[in-house]
């Protein structure tokens, strides 16, 4: 069996892709991870704009993530209640997109 690990001596076989996709994965969840705790900081400000902005910039970028998350469901949840009107209503759809109402 030859040796898939250096495909054309570019040190590019299956492992290395593999390592690579894991990589880009693991990139993927700490970039939505942190952008979930700076909504987190602005919801503890009580900046509720800040909340909603995050947190759509988080919808566009990983909705599924957003959608199970229990502390993203809480700060929708918490921007309906708390922010103005618009900010509200955004949110309203925000959650109706998540299945949250």
């Amino acid at each position: 069996m030859p040796d898939s690990s250096n495909v054309g001596r570019t040190v590019f076989g299956p492992t290395n892709v593999a390592l690579h996709g894991l990589s880009i994965d693991m990139e993927a969840e700490r970039e939505f991870t942190f952008g979930l705790e700076v909504a987190a900081c602005h919801s503890q400000r009580r900046e509720d704009a800040a909340v909603l902005l995050s947190l759509l910039g988080l919808e566009a970028f990983a909705p599924e993530d957003l959608a199970r998350t229990p502390l993203a469901r809480q700060l929708v949840l918490t921007v309906i209640r708390r922010a103005r009107a618009m900010q509200a209503r955004q949110a309203e759809q925000l959650a109706v997109r998540l299945g949250l109402v």
